[in-house]
């Protein structure tokens, strides 16, 4: 049986889906509750809406939109992905909240360091934003890349911001001395 709920936070409507392997499906804040019910509808048209039973999730979500600082940990279900994605998204599960790593820092530490254009379709892919923090992978130069959120690169820099990361005039993550690495 799969499972969503939709919730209200500060920064939009945001949806979760789970199965019974764990988290399937996180969907970050849209402007309407509508536009996320139907990504829900879209991906999982089986899915049946229980608000109750994943009432800790949503509250989860809630906490790290309002800027506490939790460290989701939760059971994700792995199926759909391929390995690749599964040991990217699992290496960018790994990187802690309020710092960055590049693309090529995640290839480098995959074995695979001219695989940077794979990581990011892989992480444009992620369905499980925030627990796995793809946000937190940025360019070598220091700039966002890209983000397929709504919102696009302005929520990656939002929710890059909440966790304390700092960007200079031209909106590059400013290298912080621990906090920003390029070599594995």
């Amino acid at each position: 049986m799969i499972l969503y709920s939709v919730f209200k936070t500060r920064w939009g409507w945001t949806g979760v889906v789970q199965g019974e392997n764990g988290v399937k499906n996180i969907i970050l804040p849209h402007p309407f509750r509508q536009e996320v019910e139907e990504i829900i509808a879209q991906r999982f048209p089986n899915a049946q809406q229980d608000d109750a039973a994943l009432e800790s999730l949503t509250k989860t979500f809630d906490d790290y939109f309002k800027g506490k600082k939790i460290f989701p940990s939760l059971p994700i279900d792995w199926s759909g992905n391929t390995e690749f994605s599964k040991k990217v998204l699992t290496a960018t599960q790994n990187i802690p909240r309020g710092e960055v790593r590049t693309y090529k820092w995640l290839g480098i530490y995959l074995g695979k360091p001219r695989s940077f254009r794979a990581i990011g379709n892989a992480l444009r892919r992620n369905p499980f934003p925030i627990v796995v923090p793809c946000h937190r992978v940025i360019c070598s130069d220091g700039s966002l890349g890209g983000f397929s959120a709504p919102s696009g690169v302005s929520l990656k820099r939002k929710l890059l911001e909440m966790e304390g990361v700092c960007f200079d005039k031209k909106g590059r993550v400013v290298k912080n001395k621990g906090l920003y690495y390029e070599r594995h």
